[in-house]
């Protein structure tokens, strides 16, 4: 018998940067795919309201990651960057981060870009 999918929450949290700036962060929970688009709408339409919003994405409690989940921090990533903010991905599980590297999502160089403890993307990502 096949378990039960996770369904995939999303809680945004704000708090203040190392600069003094504010920023979000946001807990992803669960599994991260084609199904998790609706949960993590709401997300998206804030950051795409956000001018240069420092933004923290935790997902240290994804439990699956998929090619729609990653087209889904891809957007996310962009949301981001074409408004002038900077976003980190921070606590990733092994599995996740393996999946975030082979699929070459985050460039994983000699000086990455810290944001409060997290590995931002670059912008050439």
């Amino acid at each position: 018998m096949r378990p039960t999918p996770l369904h995939s929450t999303v809680t945004l949290h704000p708090f203040a940067t190392a600069q003094g700036g504010c920023g979000l962060r946001a807990v992803l929970s669960g599994r991260i795919d084609h199904a998790a688009l609706p949960g993590l709408t709401p997300l998206l339409r804030r950051v795409a309201e956000a001018r240069a919003v420092t933004l923290c994405v935790d997902l240290g409690r994804v439990e699956f990651l998929d090619s729609c989940g990653i087209g889904i921090l891809l957007a996310l990533r962009n949301a981001v960057l074409d408004h002038g903010g900077a976003i980190a991905f921070e606590n990733h599980p092994p599995r996740i981060r393996r999946v975030l590297e082979r699929s070459r999502i985050i460039a994983l160089t000699d000086s990455p870009l810290v944001i409060d403890g997290g590995l931002a993307l670059p912008a050439a990502a």
